[in-house]
């Protein structure tokens, strides 16, 4: 298994016959999506759609490859004529977009049956329904270009698409029904071929859906310099009348000159309510997005704003809810209905990244990013461009995190992690102005991966880490745990070294071309690996050393201070010892001395007392009072356990008496017993009887 092939996908069919009919145009693309364990790619020679069941070469490797589909060929039903730069499946599986700069296409997918989960249970080529989308208009407007295709998140049918043009409107398509056209800019007026507004950057370049917000009231616009004319009155009219209860997405919109406006509109809602440009604090001289390129939305709480531009640099931000509405104040803008705006952008931080590994005049050329969700892992993002991928982990999402759970009142907001960016993958490590771009991008779940399209053919599929946690051992989770519990003592050793170690430049993987490049060209990407092994490696080791030196004396220094102390505190120890004995033997002589005294005065008072010439009589009264109630207290104890020595010799008798009669009694046979007794029964009834005639005679006397 290559280490750059992962999952042994260069080797397949699939892609060997996407490598026949690879684009010519030399640009960043992407051809490929992944739904599922469902790998999908464009064949541009045959214009239709190749689909494979990515895991099948993970489970045949673990034993005899069976014979099965290589590959599944989804034919367009109606003939696509256009140059499709990007294929982009549904949300939830049912429908794939083909787009093109010229033109949108949906193909519908069949249904899955059948071994490893094949459409039409694993035909090998199949007729799928697919329609244009406003064909027409593209014939009618030979200088419109689609900018930005993307399916809505939250449609219930999972059919709902967004298509951003550059002519500043948003067109909301439903299967191949047009529903809503949505304008986000000014109507961008074109004067043999070029447009003035172009020039001034107002044209729409990207756009992302934000997470659902419930429906503000708009402020008057009495405040505008300008006049509304009535049909913009009436629009008014009908935004501000929009129910409470709805839901609304805020549509974010990134224009090239780097304003950005939200589009405040629900899923099935023509009225829509456009804001900006937002305010993009804190301010810098040089603004933010000059060459703004792409943006993307990450739904966390606040929702976090990823800003690209052309020259390697990207924004990430956070849009946050402002204080008071704020109106426009471009005046571009005043082709279009704007409301103030409600929200507001606080940029973070800012990562450059390194567009390959050319010589430094090479470094400045524009080169387009594009950005791409990672929807395992919520804290990282992709960046592709014309040199490579880049991975890029936002780190202070995981802190919005913390302290969202955080119960604790005490608990602040610190956002001081910074964002990591590492160069994965470089296509141009050489000055020549031949390139080897991106031709598509995949993202695999489960296990997770990233699968890459080069334009020289070559296919790239690496191993993802979910968590960066996972490859960590026993030892380095309970060092981490450690220096968690030392943060409140500031800054730690383990922290200075990361910071010493932390690199701004890595070696990324080098992409391998099919033309091999000259000596001089390998002479230049040996210079350039030299070149970042001493400064990003061999350098900060050897600051890391110092470091370590520098520790390893002042704690030295620190020990031989410490067993010093300790000497002392051994001789001051001694010293209390000996003075805490002495103490005691004082306190017990002091303590035998008191009760000499105690008894002295006791034996004195009693004497003074006796010598006394007042109530000597009562007191000897008293004396042998108390002395003769002495005696008879003691005669009467005395008496007392005399009686009770003989209470306990009588029951002794009693006792052994009652034994000697229970020895001694006499019990006569049991037929004797009964002899008697019925002897007995007949005295008792005959003398019954003769009472019986006692009584009858004496009546009979009486009488």
């Amino acid at each position: 298994m290559s280490l750059t092939d992962c999952f042994e996908l260069n080797k397949t069919k699939l892609f060997e016959k996407i490598r026949d009919g690879l684009p010519i145009v030399q640009k960043t693309q992407n051809l490929l999506d992944c739904k599922d364990d469902m790998l999908f790619a464009w064949d541009e020679k045959e214009c239709c759609l190749l689909v494979r069941n990515w895991r099948t070469p993970l489970t045949e490797t673990t034993g005899a490859k069976r014979a099965g589909v290589q590959y599944q060929t989804l034919i367009p039903s109606n003939t696509i004529n256009l140059d499709v730069d990007r294929v982009l499946v549904s949300n939830e599986g049912s429908l794939v977009a083909l787009s093109g700069e010229h033109g949108v296409c949906i193909l519908e997918l069949p249904r899955r049956c059948g071994q490893d989960g094949y459409y039409n249970d694993g035909k090998e080529r199949i007729i799928c329904r697919s329609f244009s989308l406003d064909s027409q208009l593209f014939l009618n407007n030979l200088k419109l270009k689609v900018c930005q295709v993307r399916w809505h998140p939250y449609s219930v049918s999972d059919s709902t698409l967004l298509v951003l043009f550059n002519n500043n409107t948003i067109r909301v398509y439903n299967h191949s029904k047009l529903r809503y056209v949505w304008k986000v800019g000014p109507s961008i007026v074109r004067v043999g071929g070029n447009s003035s507004l172009t020039d001034f950057g107002e044209v729409a370049v990207d756009f992302d859906i934000a997470p659902a917000a419930k429906p503000k009231e708009p402020e008057p616009l009495e405040e505008k310099s300008h006049t509304l004319n009535q049909s913009n009155k009436s629009l008014q009219n009908k935004t501000s009348a929009v129910k409470p209860e709805k839901i609304e997405w805020p549509v974010i919109v990134l224009r090239e000159n780097g304003n950005i406006y939200v589009l405040m509109t629900s899923v099935d809602s023509e009225l829509v309510r456009l804001q900006g440009p937002i305010t993009i604090t804190p301010q810098v001289q040089d603004n933010y997005g000059l060459e703004s390129c792409a943006l993307m939305v990450i739904p966390s709480l606040p929702p976090t704003i990823v800003i690209a531009e052309s020259n390697g640099k990207i924004h990430h931000a956070l849009l946050m809810d402002a204080e008071a509405s704020e109106h426009s104040f471009s005046e571009v803008d005043d082709f279009v209905l704007i409301e103030p705006s409600q929200y507001v952008i606080h940029v973070l931080e800012t990562v450059k990244l390194e567009l390959g590994l050319a010589a430094p005049s090479q470094k400045g050329a524009v080169n387009p990013l594009y950005l791409k969700r990672d929807l395992i892992n919520e804290l990282r993002y992709f960046a592709y461009h014309d040199a490579g991928l880049h991975v890029v982990s936002v780190s202070f999402i995981a802190e919005l995190q913390r302290y969202l759970e955080s119960e604790s009142e005490e608990d602040c907001l610190e956002l001081t992690a910074s964002s990591t960016a590492e160069y994965i993958l470089c296509t141009k490590f050489e000055s020549s102005d031949r390139v080897n771009p991106v031709f598509g991008l995949a993202l695999l779940q489960m296990p997770a991966g990233v699968v890459l399209l080069l334009g020289s053919g070559q296919v790239i599929s690496l191993k993802l880490v979910i968590d960066a946690k996972l490859l960590m051992t026993p030892s380095e989770s309970k060092a981490i745990t450690l220096d968690s519990d030392l943060q409140d003592c500031g800054t730690t050793f383990v922290d200075t070294i990361k910071s010493l170690l932390q690199r701004s430049v890595n070696q990324p993987i080098l992409a391998d071309k099919l033309a091999a490049p000259s000596a001089h060209e390998s002479y230049e990407l040996l210079n350039q690996a030299i070149e970042v092994l001493r400064e990003q490696y061999l350098k900060r080791h050897d600051l890391v050393r110092a470091a370590f030196a520098r520790h390893i004396n002042q704690i030295q220094l620190k020990r031989d201070q410490q067993l010093q102390e300790i000497q002392d505190l051994e001789q001051e120890r001694e010293l209390i010892s000996e003075r805490a004995h002495k103490l005691a033997e004082r306190f017990e002589e002091i303590s035998d001395n008191q009760e000499v005294l105690v008894r002295k005065c006791h034996a004195l008072m009693q004497k003074a007392n006796v010598s006394l010439p007042s109530n000597i009589v009562a007191e000897r009264d008293f004396t042998t009072e108390v002395n003769r109630l002495n005696i008879v207290t003691q005669n009467l104890a005395t008496g007392l356990q005399n009686a009770k020595n003989t209470l306990n010799k009588q029951r002794y008798h009693i006792a052994k008496s009652q034994d000697d009669l229970k020895r001694n009694a006499f019990e006569l046979p049991e037929k004797q017993h009964r002899t008697i007794t019925e002897i007995l029964t007949q005295l008792t009834s005959e003398i019954d009887r003769q009472i019986t005639d006692v009584k009858r005679i004496n009546k009979i006397v009486g009488a």
